[in-house]
């Protein structure tokens, strides 16, 4: 079969890789479509993968005509598509669609081919339960540039397009797993407005569910100002309504015109809150005191059994950072500090893993080092392979600003890993009685020179540290035991949530994409400026 993917913007590269992979390993003939120009050199294609630069919209179009078979794998894809028959992804049943369950996740992070870390902990809190037939909603953002009038014609061409080509596939989950995984493509205006993620979050996933509603009696939904305004949506009236936050960004979240109010919305609709720290729980219950009653702690699942632990290392050379390359993760803060410590010692080296708004910033810092090689980036790994990886290293390093949970310095812990972690919100929790035998932790900073003391602490008191006790406090916390019967008493009960949430504005699904995307220009725009007038 001839089977043309197209990707046409720059943020779902990785995916397009992963599927066209898996399409010509099947025996297809593949072209992959791409916009002409550099964005793709370097980009490592599977065997039998032709790749086919793009100049136009009528260029895509006719690729789209002359193949068997068209995936649109983004929503610059999708708008170019617009009007025509493809699919956004390959699907071993493409009509098959989200079932009823016992137990519904609902969740904007789950692993998936474009990033195969994302969402592990949600992962991980659906497989400890057991509660009959669980089914996984992903609303998977497509982000796409909103700019004025053309970003929004291409965003609603995209959302307009990916409906009527099927935005969901659905698989089993995996082995073991007693349920489904539905991926919803939901087109999403890039650029920080919470209140826009929600609603194609939820005009997303309405069109992927068969009755338009979520049919389960207990609806689990991660993160309150997306998950959990989806949900509070479209649950079932007589559903009971749990969610967990794990946001770091509740402060820029509330700071957005109209996010509060829905926010408490989704509250009164919601049957508890959990939170997964109680500092967490504290910022919360300061902005919304009324509802103090509905939040409670109950902390990420971390499943040891998949963090076999290794041998003590001998000593402290290879680094490992493993996370999202992002500001208030410090990456750049410890990339210096590192520099200072491998200046004094040619055995170190640091390999940081994940993806981020700071990738292009993390690669020129390590360019200005002079220690390229010694400090090497690599791509978001696949959670299986997360053990391994700590396997390959002596110690964890983060010296993230802010962290609610901190589940990767648990796991490093349960791979037998020592840690040289900044203290913030949540290691300050999870490690609370244990800092002085898993590592050393310090003050968060922005200082390199923080991070360098307490690295030459750890040096010294390397033989000290006392692994396999840290990590037995650790699994009696956050185990799979321990935290699966705290969500399950969550679940138990009937609903006493208040009404559903009002859902988006009915979007129109054929025409001209024009009329409406004038009116989201508008909107947008009116937004930005209560944004000015609220910031002053």
């Amino acid at each position: 079969m001839d089977i043309t993917y197209l990707a046409l913007g720059p943020r779902r590269v990785r995916a397009a890789a992963w599927h066209t992979a898996r399409l010509a390993a099947d025996g297809h003939r593949v072209t992959l479509a791409v916009p002409a120009g550099p964005g793709w050199d370097g980009v490592r294609l599977a065997p039998g993968v032709r790749l086919h630069p793009v100049r136009s919209r009528a260029q895509a179009r006719r690729l789209i005509a002359a193949a068997d078979l068209a995936y649109t794998g983004d929503p610059e894809a999708l708008a170019a598509a617009y009007g025509t028959d493809t699919r956004t992804e390959p699907a071993a049943d493409p009509r098959r669609r989200p079932a009823p369950a016992d137990l519904a996740v609902v969740t904007p992070w789950y692993p998936s081919p474009d990033d195969p870390f994302a969402g592990a902990f949600v992962r991980a809190a659906a497989a400890a339960v057991r509660c009959g037939r669980i089914s996984v909603l992903h609303t998977q953002s497509w982000y796409y540039p909103p700019g004025r009038l053309r970003g929004q014609l291409l965003g609603v061409a995209a959302e307009r397009q990916a409906v009527r080509c099927g935005n969901v596939v659905v698989g089993d989950a995996s082995p073991g797993f007693p349920g489904e995984v539905a991926r919803v493509a939901a087109p999403t205006p890039a650029g920080g407005d919470y209140l826009a993620y929600g609603d194609a979050q939820t005009v997303a996933l309405r069109a992927a569910l068969p009755t338009g509603r979520i049919e389960a009696p207990v609806v689990h939904a991660h993160t309150g100002i997306m998950g959990g305004v989806v949900a509070a949506r479209l649950a079932r009236p007589d559903a009971r309504l749990v969610v967990t936050e794990h946001a770091t960004f509740l402060t820029r979240i509330f700071a957005q015109p109209g996010a509060h109010e829905r926010y408490a919305r989704m509250l009164d609709r919601a049957d508890a809150l959990l939170c997964v720290s109680r500092s967490l729980r504290d910022q919360l219950a300061g902005y919304f005191p009324s509802y103090a009653g509905k939040l409670h702690v109950v902390p990420n699942v971390v499943d040891f059994d998949l963090f076999a632990p290794r041998r003590p290392p001998n000593a402290p050379r290879r680094w490992l950072y493993l996370g999202r390359l992002m500001e208030h993760k410090g990456v750049l803060t410890l990339i210096d500090a590192f520099a200072a410590v491998a200046a004094e010692d040619p055995t170190l080296t640091l390999t940081l893993v994940g993806s981020g708004p700071l990738t292009a910033a993390v690669d020129a810092r390590i360019a200005a080092t002079g220690l390229t090689g010694r400090i090497v980036r690599r791509p978001p790994v696949d959670p299986g392979a997360v053990t391994a990886l700590l396997h390959e290293h002596d110690l964890l390093a983060h010296a993230s600003l802010r962290e609610t949970f901190g589940v990767t310095v648990v796991e490093a812990v349960a791979a037998g890993l020592p840690l040289l972690v900044a203290r913030s919100e949540g290691p300050a929790e999870t490690l609370a009685g244990l800092e002085e035998i898993v590592g050393v932790v310090f003050a968060p900073t922005t200082d390199p020179a923080v991070i360098v003391a307490a690295y030459r602490r750890l040096r010294d008191r390397f033989a000290d540290l006392d692994l396999p006790a840290a990590r037995a406090a650790l699994h009696a916390r956050y185990g799979r035991e321990a935290v699966a019967g705290q969500l399950l008493a969550a679940y138990a009960g009937t609903s006493d949530g208040g009404p559903s949430l009002t859902l988006p504005r009915h979007r129109v699904r054929s025409g001209s994409p024009l009329p409406e995307a004038a009116i989201r220009t508008t909107r947008r725009a009116a937004r930005k400026v209560l944004r000015r007038i609220r910031s002053r």
